[in-house]
């Protein structure tokens, strides 16, 4: 007997999909997880989405509900029409108030649409009625604390964007958007006290780290003197003329520069000064006293490692490995010093 079951087209796979796992409670991030993954394994049918926007748009005229309004605003937002689905989780809203998907994804898109200010009040409230533990909590922290910043409200999105890390240390996007924020915070201060005070110490060096970074090596240079020249003690221009000198090929100079160095980046340079001099036993040392005061950067700890194996001594290099790995666990450098510095 055949079978006589009429196949299914695009649109009423996709409808099937997409309704079949959409409950009000957590509809959203499971309507968009289907899509997602239905457009990756059939992405010809993508251009099928306006097929079931317009089942949707049947269903709210049929069935007004606010489930079926987050629907319509969901597919519309799928094709990156957030014009059309604003309106749409709005009307979701009126019906149903607590329904914080649709407060989320308004102030998606609201914020797509440079709308920063309404985007905000709808995340607010989504922030306010999500679940701590729902899956979609990510999303509302990420989108939050993106739109704070947006708005110049640099720090309470900054915390927003912690809370998220701290939470979920591995999201991408949020990592990415924090690092350059506190980039954008540093940047900020250190230019106005530049502006405020350049004929000072600190205008000089910050003057001489934006010269160096530019690659204006010999003006960067001058800058970090004329720093010092205001302040004898001041630990970054000295280090910044080292640091410079031995991008310049002038260890002998740098070391001069960085005599008895009182800090731990100036003792990095010493130590790499003496490295450049084959001079590695007295290298030893300062990069020792850098290793110890440095709490971040692991190259510090790397230097020393490979110094000590240039001097056969590998139990040493091992423990310098070691402690640059637990600073950076990915790097590859420190990992394969480990492996040299155990090897018998």
């Amino acid at each position: 007997m055949k079978n006589s079951r009429k196949t299914a087209t695009p649109a009423e796979v996709a409808e099937r999909e997409f309704h079949g796992c959409l409950r009000p409670q957590n509809a959203a991030f499971a309507l968009l997880k289907t899509a997602l993954l239905f457009l990756v394994l059939w992405p010809g049918q993508a251009q099928d989405l306006p097929a079931l926007e317009k089942t949707y748009e049947e269903q709210v005229r049929a069935n007004p509900t606010a489930g079926n309004w987050q629907r319509l605003g969901l597919v519309r937002h799928l094709q990156t029409h957030c014009d059309a689905a604003i309106p749409a989780f709005r009307e979701a809203l009126q019906l149903d108030p607590k329904l914080w998907t649709s407060d989320l994804f308004l102030g998606i898109c609201l914020y797509r649409g440079n709308q920063f200010n309404l985007a905000l009040a709808a995340l607010v409230a989504a922030d306010r009625l999500a679940p701590a533990s729902d899956r979609g909590r990510d999303d509302v922290d990420y989108w939050l604390g993106a739109t704070r910043i947006a708005l110049k409200e640099t720090l309470p999105g900054l915390a927003t964007l912690e809370r998220l890390l701290k939470r979920n240390p591995q999201h991408a996007e949020a990592l990415q958007l924090t690092a350059q924020t506190y980039a954008d915070v540093g940047s900020g201060l250190w230019n106005q006290v530049a502006d405020r005070n350049f004929e000072s110490a600190p205008g000089y060096e910050i003057h001489g780290h934006a010269l160096e970074a530019e690659g204006n090596l010999p003006d960067a240079l001058e800058a970090y003197r004329q720093a010092r020249a205001l302040d004898l003690k001041r630990p970054g221009a000295v280090a910044g003329m080292g640091r410079v000198l031995l991008r310049q090929g002038k260890p002998e100079e740098a070391l001069r520069v960085l005599n008895a160095p009182t800090d731990d980046e100036g003792a990095y340079y010493a130590g790499l000064a003496l490295v450049q001099l084959g001079r590695n036993r007295e290298a030893v040392p300062y990069l020792e006293t850098a290793v110890r005061w440095a709490r971040h950067d692991s190259e510090p700890a790397i230097a020393l490692a490979q110094v000590f194996l240039a001097l056969g001594e590998k139990e040493h290099a091992a423990e310098a490995a070691s402690r640059a790995l637990e600073l950076t666990p990915d790097s590859t450098v420190a990992q394969e010093l480990l492996q040299s510095a155990l090897l018998r």
